[in-house]
This record gives C-alpha cells, structure tokens and sequence, in this order.
C-alpha cells in the first residue's frame, strides 16, 4: 500500500483512484480489483499502513497511562506530517480490520497495565486522538474553498488589532502548541 500512499502524499485522497492505482503499480487497473474489491477496501489498506508506519513499541518499564498516551500522540503526529493529506482519511474513515484492530487493542492494554481500566483507556486514547488530529488539520490541512489572499494581515491591518498583534508577534510554533494542548488535556484526564 506504499504506492497508494504515495499517490495519496502527491494527489491527495481525492487523486487517488483505482485506475490511477493500478497504473502505479504497471498493471490493468481492472487488475485491482482482484486483490481490492472497491475504492473503500484500498482506503482502510492506506489507513493500515499508515498505522503501521505509527507502530507502537513497548513503553518503558515503569510506564505511566500519561506518558502512553502522550508517546501515542506524538508518534501519531509525526507520521501525519509527513502524510498530511492522509489526515482526514485517518480521522473520519473507521477502519475496521483486523490490524487495525489489534493496534488499537494493543494500545489498550498497554494502558490497562499501567492501571487504568480498558473503559477509562478507551475514553482517555478516544479525546487525545481527537485532539491530535484536530490540530493536524489546522497545522498541515489544505484549506477549503479557494486559496486565501496573500498578505492578509499587512502590518497597517494589524494595527487595529493590538492584543492579536501582539499575540502574534512571537510567530507560530507547531511543536509548542500541540506540547501544550496535549500536556493540558492529559494533565486534565488525570482527575478523571
């Protein structure tokens, strides 16, 4: 599924189709078929792959459900940088396959073993999933609708704003926002 993939990191999900698949990998795209049997079933091989490339190693003894999480997130984060076109696949679409099964399952009881219950886990990854994907989508989604106008906050604009100029005046850091969401969302299920 790395083919697909990739078309999918060039074309988007939308440019990914089974005839375009198909000339990909230099064969009939009715070829395809034979090992996919539609457009969905080739979606939840590109989720799969994606999660493969996520993976999910065993945490370090003494792990804390804490620091589980915030390694699963981070993992995931990285991964969809590097596919962001793959970020709305990956948050709408539930694939339900046995791998992606397992992946889950395995998340799990690696937080049930830090001593939460396979419910409060479940809850816990649900939020923290939800959160990392909601800031993918405003890091590296392409926006909808056509392209917004270049230079839409010249510094004459911005004058009328003082409290977001100022906001604004450090830049944006990715890795610091999401640090700190993250950290206040954990920090927060922790009184669950």
């Amino acid at each position: 599924m790395r083919t697909a993939l990739a078309v999918i990191d060039r074309d988007g999900v939308a440019g990914l189709t089974m005839r375009k698949f198909g000339a990909e990998l230099g064969v009939d795209p009715m070829a395809v078929y034979y090992y996919l049997p539609d457009k969905g079933a080739l979606f939840d091989a590109v989720v799969e792959a994606v999660l493969d490339e996520v993976g999910l190693p065993e945490p370090a003894p003494g792990a804390t459900w804490q620091s589980v999480v915030w390694d699963a997130c981070q993992r995931l984060r990285t991964v969809l940088r590097r596919h962001p076109h793959t970020v709305p696949l990956i948050g709408t679409r539930p694939v339900l396959t046995p791998r992606t099964l397992a992946s889950s399952d395995l998340l799990i009881r690696q937080l049930v073993d830090t001593g939460l219950s396979a419910p409060e886990g479940l809850r816990i990854l649900t939020c923290a999933r939800a959160y990392t994907l909601g800031h993918l989508l405003v890091e590296v989604g392409v926006p909808a609708g056509p392209p917004p106008e270049a230079n839409v906050a010249p510094a004459e604009v911005m004058a009328a704003y003082p409290a977001l100029a100022a906001g604004m005046a450090q830049g944006y850091d990715p890795d610091g926002q999401f640090d700190l969401g993250l950290r206040a969302l954990i920090d927060g299920l922790g009184g669950r």
